[in-house]
Parts: C-alpha cells; sequence; structure tokens
C-alpha cells in the first residue's frame, strides 16, 4: 500500500457508489475522511450497513434529501467533475504513456496547463432562463 501525500477530509461520490464495499475501502485508505454518498431510494437502515453509510442514510431521511446534501456540502461534487469536463476537453480523455512515472508527469503538466488558463482568467456566466 502507498502512504497518501496528503490528507484527504472530504470524499464525495454518487449514489452508485452507495455500498458497503466502497465505504470500506474508502475508510481503509482515508480513515479521517468524511464520507458523502447519497444513500439509494431503496435502502432500509440496518445492522449491516457500514457505520458512516448508515449515518448517511439516517441523516438524509431524518432532513430530507436536498437538506441532507446542503448540510453535507454534496455540492462541492459538482465542482470536481467540472474541473474534470475540463481536463478531458482541453488535455484529452486517455493519458498518452503507457509507464506509470510517465502518466503521473503527464496529469500534472495537463494540470499545469489548465492552472495557467485559469490564472489568464474565466469567462463570466450568466443565467437566461
Amino acid at each position: 500500500m502507498r502512504s497518501n501525500t496528503a490528507s484527504v477530509e472530504h470524499i464525495t461520490a454518487d449514489k452508485m457508489y452507495d455500498t458497503n464495499a466502497v465505504y470500506q475501502t474508502l475508510e481503509k485508505y482515508f480513515p479521517d475522511a468524511e464520507i458523502i454518498i447519497p444513500p439509494k431510494e431503496n435502502k432500509f437502515a440496518d445492522e449491516v450497513h457500514h457505520s458512516k453509510r448508515m449515518s448517511n442514510l439516517i441523516e438524509s431521511f431524518a432532513v430530507g434529501i436536498m437538506r441532507w446534501q446542503k448540510r453535507r456540502h454534496y455540492g462541492r461534487r459538482n465542482v470536481s467533475e467540472t474541473a474534470m469536463q475540463r481536463y478531458k476537453k482541453i488535455i484529452g480523455n486517455k493519458l498518452h504513456s503507457r509507464r506509470f512515472t510517465n502518466q503521473n508527469q503527464g496529469m500534472l503538466l495537463g494540470c499545469s496547463i489548465l492552472n495557467s488558463f485559469t490564472h489568464l482568467g474565466m469567462p463570466n456566466s450568466y443565467r437566461v432562463a
């Protein structure tokens, strides 16, 4: 197992990943992270659920899914998804090297390019409808 280079405090995913296996894996590698995954609609509380999964299930049922998402900052997921979409559109959908170390360098270079674009300025967006 490789050591983490950065502390992860917040992990967010869509409800497709609402499984005990996902929670167990995330907790194994990031034990202190807050795991934010909305529960699937047909879930019920029982003792076989992972404790963090159970907590999300109970809280979302108690306060409602929209309030739960707001409380847990679920909207941050959109920011990361937008960043990945921007990366794929500008840099490309796939890595260009077969070697892992070169893939790391390619990703860092791609991120550096995107950061340079961002520092030049972002477009002003306005809601029209």
